[in-house]
């Protein structure tokens, strides 16, 4: 990996960088000035893709915001196409850019996972894939989905779940799995190694999408029982040919497909898209998994298609000799070379045109879009999942630059014209972020003046993020009207920071205070722009109130706590987290102080005798 010359000579090191980067296939990173790393991408040759960039044509929005961040390029150069792959999918990964299409549910999706290295082999739900010798399916983006599959596969082969070490652990007595036709008992003798074996290669090949084999050899099982005159345990296989046949059932065939292929499938909505991949097995659609992905450059429909092969592939359990695309792919030989090495075979990308293929193209696709729309829909129902939408209806009614993923909002409260204060609050994502929350004593500002006030909380603020090196927020709010505004306006002008987009939300009629001479704005109350500001503006609000109680009560309840010896700001805190006001402390017997935690009979003691000198007058 290169370094950035770190000399200050006068020349541009961003220039510089770029006129160094080689032909060769690689990675590149871009990053900001604090080296975040904003997006990561690969290429054939590094020097025409990554210059690409800076080239002085019309841009989209977002990708020219993206252009604006970039402060540095840093570039590893791989030996292949293929090998730039993958190592863009680990660092993608590790850095998890801010502006690379991304998994909106980024979390560790289920297993079946078949233990075949041990002597008697379970069958379990695991997230994480091991290369110890077993075999695992999935992953499954619906846990309902793994959970009905597992159901079904253990009452039709009886393999068991439990983690007994067997043949080294045993137990007296089967347990309840055996009484309910789970479990063929093995733990207990109730069947031996070679038949447990055949169980288990049967359940592998029942997840691998078997059908046919499975039927006839249930079938034969059961009349080879029924020749025996062993009824019973023909009527139990019976019953899991029952449990076998209304399974394959309920699977999709697809007429004209005999192999194994999946068909991935996407719908996309803008900055999002749901990918579907459908596994196919003997023709039938065995299991659906779904993928939500999120971008902010808005890239073209290929690039969210080659993120769900990235994001699904390196995860599977097991991969097909086929794969069929809804479109074509960036880089498909890369691709083919990419899954062939996951699948340790040959692996061909195809996407059809025409014929039986299609349709199951045309189905993954269709299902994908019918997701999407239900995540939309449940996205709506909730108004944290609803922040992407409503952060959106904010950028297009205000017209703002970005979207506004973080806001900051300032709130000024006083109370009878004393212990005037300030609030900060931050959201990201349309959810609070504590750990940025502010709070300021007014300290310039003689008496009530909201103008003066705001424009020093501004300027306090501020100046102490700016020798952090953090940047303001993408919008930022203030409780009120012009004036505040205006006051707002003034520091962050003096602090260099123009740019800022910046409005007020006045309480009263809930008019949205706009800057460069545009009217108010007001919204209808339904609208999820104007809902997101009041969740700010109110949180704000609140986070004020909170801090003018606390003063308060520090002022009322200070000059007494506080005169007692050996008293300090925690052990009173906790005396007033006891009990309800100082009068109730004064009114406390022993018995009672001492219940207060931290503190100890020295402390009781002195406050009985300063309650007690009080109620004499002594001072």
């Amino acid at each position: 990996m290169s370094s950035l010359d770190q000399e200050n000579d006068g020349r541009d090191p961003l220039r510089d960088r770029l006129a160094g980067l080689p032909d060769s296939p690689g990675v590149y990173l871009h990053k900001d000035a604090r080296g975040k790393v904003l997006y990561v991408g690969k290429a054939v040759r590094l020097s025409a893709r990554v210059r690409s960039y800076f080239q002085d044509t019309d841009k989209d929005p977002k990708t020219a915001e993206l252009v604006r961040r970039i402060a540095d390029v840093d570039y590893i150069v791989t030996r292949s196409e293929t090998e730039a792959l993958v190592l863009e999918d680990q660092l993608i990964k590790e850095y998890r850019p801010r502006y690379n299409i991304r998994l909106k549910d980024d979390k560790r999706y289920p297993y079946l996972r078949v233990t075949l290295q041990e002597p008697f082999p379970r069958v379990e739900v695991v997230r994480r894939l091991a290369d110890d010798g077993s075999r695992c399916f999935g992953p499954y983006t619906s846990v309902r989905a793994m959970r009905e599959t597992l159901q079904h596969a253990l009452r039709i082969f009886q393999v068991r779940t439990c983690e007994l070490d067997l043949p080294r652990q045993t137990v007296p007595r089967p347990c309840l799995d055996w009484q309910i036709g789970r479990c063929s008992a093995p733990c207990v003798g109730y069947d031996d190694a070679a038949s447990y074996r055949r169980k288990v290669g049967a359940l592998v090949r029942f997840l691998e999408g078997e059908d046919a084999s499975l039927v006839a050899e249930l079938k034969s099982e059961m009349a080879a029982h029924a020749a025996a005159r062993r009824y019973e345990e023909a009527a139990r296989v019976r019953d899991r040919l029952k449990v076998l046949e209304t399974t394959l059932g309920a699977l999709s065939p697809i007429h004209g497909l005999d192999g194994d292929l999946d068909a991935c499938g996407l719908a996309r909505d803008g900055a999002r898209a749901c990918g579907v991949v459908l596994r196919i097995r003997r023709g039938r659609v065995l299991t659906s998994h779904e993928f939500h992905l999120e971008d902010r450059l808005e890239s073209e429909t290929p690039a969210f298609l080659a993120q769900l092969l990235r994001e699904y592939y390196p995860r599977a359990g097991d991969l097909p000799p086929l794969v069929l695309l809804a479109h074509d792919v960036p880089d498909p030989e890369a691709w083919r070379e990419r899954l062939s090495g996951l699948r340790g075979r040959p692996v061909k990308l195809l996407r059809p045109r025409r014929g039986p293929k299609l349709e199951a193209v045309a189905m993954a696709t269709a299902n994908a879009l019918h997701k999407m729309e239900a995540r939309r829909l449940k996205d709506l129902a909730s108004p944290r999942r609803a922040a992407p939408e409503r952060a959106a209806a904010l950028q297009a009614a205000l017209g703002l630059h970005t979207l506004p993923e973080t806001i900051e909002c300032f709130d000024i409260s006083n109370f009878q014209g004393r212990e005037t204060v300030a609030s900060l609050v931050y959201f990201r994502g349309g959810s609070p972020l504590k750990s940025r929350y502010r709070r300021f004593r007014i300290r310039t500002v003689a008496g009530i003046d909201d103008f003066a006030s705001m424009r020093e909380v501004l300027l306090r603020y501020y100046t102490r993020l700016q020798e952090k090196g953090l940047p303001p927020a993408d919008l930022v709010l203030v409780d009120g009207g012009a004036g505040q505004v205006g006051a707002a306006r003034s520091a962050l002008d003096e602090l260099g920071l123009a740019g800022v987009e910046l409005i007020g939300l006045a309480k009263r009629e809930e008019l949205i205070v706009r800057e460069r001479g545009l009217p108010p704005l007001q919204l209808p109350r339904s609208s999820g722009a104007l809902q997101l500001l009041q969740q700010v503006r109110d949180e704000a609000h609140r986070f004020a109130i909170t801090y003018h109680r606390l003063l308060r009560e520090q002022r009322t309840t200070g000059s007494v706590l506080d005169a007692v010896p050996g008293i300090g700001r925690v052990k009173k805190l906790s005396l007033l987290h006891h009990f309800a006001s100082v009068d109730d402390i004064r009114r406390a017997s022993a018995q009672q102080l001492s219940e207060v935690r931290g503190l100890g009979t020295a402390d009781v003691e002195r406050l009985l005798a300063f309650f007690a000198a009080e109620g004499k007058g002594e001072p």
